[in-house]
């Protein structure tokens, strides 16, 4: 039988989250926050065995990733004569 679980970490401590938006659910045990996945007690299992093997590795990449889109967004708060001076170093 397919269950619902943690895509990162094969938890079924899972809760939705957001109503109406069906596919962002939160795990309770490794705080992922997105779509779930259905899946059968093998799959679950080698999620679950995998977890601990690549955690660090995992995480590091989601930092790494959510500091790109961090810095990405500080260019969103520029003023005009800064993104003018930035435009200018970049030659465009």
């Amino acid at each position: 039988m397919k269950q619902k679980i943690c895509p990162r970490c094969g938890s079924e401590d899972i809760v939705w989250i957001i109503p109406q938006n069906w596919s962002m659910w939160s795990c309770n045990n490794c705080k992922y926050t997105g779509a779930v996945l259905e899946a059968d007690q093998k799959t679950q299992d080698e999620i679950k065995e995998n977890w601990p093997l690549h955690k660090d590795e995992i995480l590091s990449k989601e930092n790494e990733k959510k500091s790109s889109e961090d810095s990405d967004d500080d260019l969103d708060n520029l003023s005009e004569e800064e993104l003018e001076r930035k435009l200018e170093e970049l030659s465009l």
